[in-house]
């Protein structure tokens, strides 16, 4: 199925899961605005890779520890695409830090990313949908730790919980504009922000020994999966789609053990 005409805004496209979800999308058919941080060469290349394909990409950088930059971003991608049907807040911020070592810095740096220049970028989207009566698709990518808690993820996984709230409420509100929004609660993918686990025989077991599935997630599963959802016109909203590989049904992975300063 396609969405020929159909404008979408990815944020964190230059890499791992978000770059998966605009190729794929394009492929499908649409005009892609690919955000990035800070790597623009790999931006412009998956810019490129969708002109390829025949569609129109725009590339657009923001920080989004700023909020006045997601706000910003979502005003250019609506301009510069003429408009907007689909967004995906893919673009987030993951490390592990056991509890007892959260700093103020790194509540900011989670709370900032991950939840509130998410909102404040899909408020900006979703009232231009509103003023221009677009039927509009959103998609927020989360955790299978903002479901259930993971060991040196605590933060973490109260920021994709509380997004896992949020966009139901949106959903909910969003509901009489015919906009439908729903998350994606993703489990262990195989990308750069998880090199360390990947690249670590020994720590790779102790993951996929977790998960039913008996290996990491690709990025292009977590595409796949969206760009079917996005292009069936699904009466289906409010929702969260996990893919984990299984992970949900096990245990998990990792025993808690006392804590030792600096490990």
């Amino acid at each position: 199925m396609r969405v020929n005409t159909k404008q979408a805004l990815i944020t964190g496209a230059s890499q791992g899961i978000g770059k998966a979800i605009a190729i794929q999308l394009a492929k499908a058919g649409c005009d892609v605005v690919v955000h990035y941080h800070e790597h623009r060469d790999d931006a412009e290349a998956v810019a490129e890779a969708i002109r390829q394909m025949g569609r129109n990409a725009y590339v657009l950088q923001a920080d989004l520890q700023e909020t006045a930059q997601a706000i910003q971003l979502a005003e250019q991608a609506w301009a510069v695409a003429g408009g907007l049907d689909i967004l995906v807040n893919n673009a987030g911020v993951s490390y592990k830090k056991h509890f007892l070592d959260v700093t103020e810095a790194d509540f900011e740096e989670f709370s900032s990313v991950n939840l509130r220049s998410t909102t404040f970028l899909t408020q900006a989207v979703a009232r231009n949908m509103v003023k221009h009566n677009v039927a509009g698709s959103i998609w927020t990518v989360t955790s299978v730790n903002g479901i259930r808690p993971g060991l040196g993820l605590s933060l973490y996984g109260a920021t994709k919980g509380a997004l896992e709230i949020l966009m139901k409420g949106v959903a909910m509100e969003l509901g009489p504009h015919n906009i439908r929004v729903n998350t994606l609660a993703v489990g262990a993918i195989q990308t750069d922000i998880n090199r360390a686990v990947w690249e670590n025989p020994d720590l790779l077991q102790e993951v996929v020994d977790g998960i039913p599935a008996g290996r990491l997630g690709q990025p292009d599963e977590i595409a796949n999966v969206l760009v079917d959802l996005i292009t069936s016109g699904t009466y289906m909203t409010g929702s969260t789609i996990t893919i984990d590989g299984g992970l949900l049904l096990m245990r998990g992975y990792g025993k808690p053990k006392p804590y030792e300063t600096g490990k």
